[in-house]
């Protein structure tokens, strides 16, 4: 199988499972997916110019007018990061490469380390929701962790760039399809796991239970955990009486840990703390907002201490954490900067509850709170984001999120019957946050979240032109004027 797999190697220059990206010289890889059976577009690839094709065997037989070099391999979706290693040169092995996964913080993190490490002039590399580059430049990516093939590929490509370090977000998906196997990870650090994506893994015990297996396979790793979370205490525990070769870091707020955060001043804009670490207390300060991001900023640092960063170099370089897109981004600011209209991706329960109560505990004024929920994702968290809503807003405006093939009336229907405050719905979502925005008074405080950085909304199978912040902002403008 390697020799002819490197045979057809030889004769392409890239490779891809999209029929749509395949040109001249490429080696297309046919199989069957969730939707779509890639073997159906071979004749597709072949005119676009494929060099060759590697297709999965069973149920399949080759046409013999396809006078093009090809392999056909059982059980081929099983193959694909080998195949994707092998064609790339296992990338990863030259990087110091950092996972991060969780339901929450996966892309805050990823962002913050990277940065941190170009500040101090180590070339480091992000992938993730927003996403891959530098973070000054960034390409899009179609996942928060991409496909096999494209994920090699992006590996591949810092490296070419001379990249060292590589911070990239590891999602449940990206875990249970194996699009991470034959990646080496040196570090892995878990955030937090609460409900999310229960309609893909069907309960929250297989749930933790895939993000468990991220953590402990490869046992040279070094695994950074929130010994707060619940899951992640588990696990910790877990790995302390039965994977004493994994070398394990924990951090937190309030359990025991290595790395602890005590004397705790929160402001509007930052944080101040002491960083318990080794018996030593150093005191740290960073423009990050909320409790929530404190937990983000403690697993960067326990980061950045595995990678033998200087503990001074590390206070300095937290100074400058720069605002992530889309990340509690105050896109309006009162007279006395207080921040008046907010944009966060919170989509899942746990998330829409740290920015909220963090939001009510540092601003007297009424906070509106609008959202909706995902088409074709976990029905469960409506509820629990509708009831939160109500804990911790003073009014809801519920909207389209993403309605996907879900009807949005019903999805705004079953968000808004749990819905016990002041309430408004409204389908289209430009329109929701054009009377949010416009109904505002000196004294009100608003939270658009589900979407963040999104610049699309998913209707029917298409993604059409939508951003959050530009809409608000265009009010905006128009309320000056």
């Amino acid at each position: 199988m390697i020799k002819l797999l490197n045979q057809l190697f030889d004769l392409c220059d890239d490779i891809t499972v999209n029929s749509n990206q395949v040109k001249k010289k490429s080696l297309f890889v046919a199989y069957q997916g969730h939707k779509f059976d890639g073997r159906n577009f071979i004749d597709s690839a072949i005119k676009s110019g494929a060099a060759a094709i590697i297709y999965e065997k069973k149920n399949f037989e080759w046409k013999p007018e396809w006078n093009i070099p090809h392999m056909a391999i059982n059980e081929l979706k099983k193959e694909l990061p080998i195949i994707a290693n092998k064609f790339y040169g296992n990338p990863s092995n030259s990087l110091k490469l950092i996972g991060v996964t969780g339901t929450n913080g996966k892309t805050t993190s990823t962002v913050w380390l990277s940065s941190c490490l170009n500040q101090l002039k180590i070339k480091a590399g992000y992938v993730g929701t927003l996403g891959y580059g530098d973070n000054i430049n960034l390409f899009p990516t179609s996942n928060t962790t991409p496909d096999v093939f494209s994920t090699q590929k992006i590996l591949q490509y810092f490296k070419a760039k001379k990249a060292s370090h590589i911070a990239m977000e590891v999602s449940s998906h990206a875990i249970d399809q194996k699009r991470i196997d034959t990646l080496e990870f040196d570090i892995k650090v878990l955030t937090n796991i609460t409900r999310d994506h229960l309609d893909y893994h069907g309960s929250i015990e297989n749930y933790i239970k895939c993000k468990t297996s991220f953590l402990l396979e490869k046992p040279l790793s070094v695994i950074i955990i929130n010994n707060d979370d619940p899951a992640g205490k588990i696990i910790a525990e877990q790995i302390k009486t039965q994977n004493k070769t994994l070398k394990l870091l924990t951090f937190g707020l309030e359990n025991n840990s290595d790395l602890m955060a005590k004397k705790i001043s929160f402001y509007n804009d930052r944080v101040a703390f002491d960083l318990h670490h080794k018996d030593e207390i150093y005191r740290f300060e960073a423009p990050i907002f909320g409790k929530y991001n404190l937990y983000n900023l403690m697993g960067v640092i326990g980061c950045l201490l595995k990678l033998e960063i200087n503990i001074k170099d590390i206070q300095s370089v937290v100074l400058d954490l720069p605002q992530i897109e889309g990340r509690a981004e105050v896109i309006k600011r009162n007279d006395n900067n207080e921040p008046i209209i907010i944009i966060d991706y919170a989509h899942t329960p746990d998330a829409l509850r740290n920015i909220l109560e963090t939001i009510k505990q540092h601003n007297s004024k009424k906070l509106t709170v609008l959202f909706g929920c995902g088409g074709n994702r976990d029905q469960g968290k409506r509820k629990e984001m509708a009831i939160i809503a109500n804990q911790w807003a003073d009014k809801a405006i519920i909207t389209s999120d993403n309605p996907r093939d879900e009807s949005p009336v019903d999805i705004i229907e079953e968000i808004s019957r749990h819905i016990n405050i002041p309430l408004k719905k409204f389908e289209k979502r430009d329109a929701a946050i054009k009377y949010a925005v416009e109904g505002m008074s000196s004294n009100d405080i608003l939270l658009i979240a589900g979407k963040g950085h999104e610049c699309y909304q998913e209707i029917k199978g298409k993604k059409y032109p939508f951003s959050d912040k530009n809409i608000a902002l265009k009010v905006l403008e128009k309320i000056k004027k």
